[in-house]
């Protein structure tokens, strides 16, 4: 008996070394599954090789063997191989950064499915060097929608530098290719209050200045940043289609803009360009701009009849409570609905609606 006890303090060391052995052996096992699949990625039959590569992919281990094994079947000569190997790198995320350059260069592929991970792939790995930035923004002219697309989320997840984009996305934007223009501005668009600073940039440029004044209609109220270097702009340019384009997107900030109100007021009178006053009324009545009441009065009487409805379409959007000025809106903007020129036609027909939204009275609780 006393031998016996003797023997069996030895036993829970035994059992230390059993237990330790059970827990290493899935190390084991999950390394030799790495290892395998690697292999039959590189070497196994089309079908095998896809399973493994997504099967990388999927389980994201042992990165400092899989991504450069993924990385050189990025060069392989099967599209399918590269797109797959694309996609399971983005899987591994900023663990995946060291295949950016070969990422990089499969935005050049011949494959569109090859080019749409690839760029996805690159939003994932959390390179922000000029080289990704140059490359992603040069894939957002690409014709492919998917390719360009995915060239968008890439960079909206890298967020990169707005000083850095915009003097990449200048040829882009001055391009003479409408589909790769659209690319582009659909980059600046998507990305909302975040492209502000990037906007404020294009601005200043007058090869973008344009373009960008599109892109902050488009955004609305979330580009109110980019109201002073819009207020600028309408000093410094001399163009009355940069100046009309201006002032549309400072009427689609809406109030927030009515910092601009004494610049937007300077051009009711515009000495070559009847259409500028027009969009100058417009903007005054969109922003609300209070300080404005006495030249849009003044405008209203103007011999232009498109001048006259659309300042006093804006005196009522200041004035919602004057039921004279609500009034005499309406009226205008009957007469102009019975216009022979359909741009008035146009105009009107937006103005009553926008009147009539303003007036609607909420639903009885």
């Amino acid at each position: 008996m006393t031998a016996s006890f003797q023997r069996l303090p030895a036993l829970p060391s035994l059992n230390v070394l059993a237990l330790s052995a059970l827990i290493t052996m899935p190390c084991f096992a999950q390394r030799a599954d790495v290892a395998t699949l690697l292999q039959t990625a590189a070497n196994g039959s089309n079908e095998a090789r896809y399973a493994a590569i997504d099967d990388l992919g999927e389980r994201r281990q042992a990165a400092d063997s899989v991504v450069p094994a993924l990385a050189k079947l990025l060069k392989d000569d099967d599209p399918k191989v590269r797109w797959r190997s694309a996609r399971s790198l983005g899987d591994y995320g900023e663990l995946a950064k060291p295949a950016a350059n070969d990422l990089r260069n499969l935005l050049n592929d011949k494959d569109r499915i090859v080019q749409y991970h690839a760029a996805l792939a690159l939003g994932k790995t959390g390179d922000r060097s000029h080289e990704t930035i140059d490359a992603l923004v040069h894939a957002v002219t690409e014709p492919d929608g998917r390719v360009a697309r995915a060239a968008i989320t890439a960079l909206r997840a890298l967020d990169p530098d707005p000083k850095h984009v915009i003097a990449a996305l200048e040829h882009v934007l001055s391009s003479d290719d409408h589909v790769v223009v659209v690319h582009a501005l659909e980059a600046a668009i998507e990305r909302g209050a975040k492209a502000a600073p990037m906007l404020n940039e294009a601005l200043k440029r007058p090869r973008t200045a344009y373009l960008a004044c599109v892109a902050i209609e488009q955004i609305g109220p979330d580009a109110a940043d980019t109201v002073p270097t819009l207020t600028e702009l309408l000093g410094d340019t001399k163009h009355s289609h940069l100046l009309i384009q201006a002032l549309l997107a400072l009427a689609s900030i809406g109030p927030a803009a009515q910092s601009a109100s004494p610049q937007i007021i300077a051009l009711l009178e515009h000495p070559t360009d009847a259409t500028v006053p027009v969009a100058a009324a417009y903007a005054l009545g969109a922003i609300r701009a209070a300080d404005a009441d006495k030249p849009l009065r003044t405008a209203a009487s103007n011999p232009d009849p498109f001048l006259q409805m659309v300042a006093a379409w804006s005196l009522a959007k200041i004035h919602p409570d004057d039921a004279g000025l609500q009034q005499q809106a309406l009226d205008k903007l009957r007469s102009g609905l019975k216009s022979a020129d359909p741009a008035i036609q146009a105009a009107a027909e937006k103005g009553m609606k926008l009147l009539e939204s303003q007036n609607e009275k909420p639903a009885a609780q």
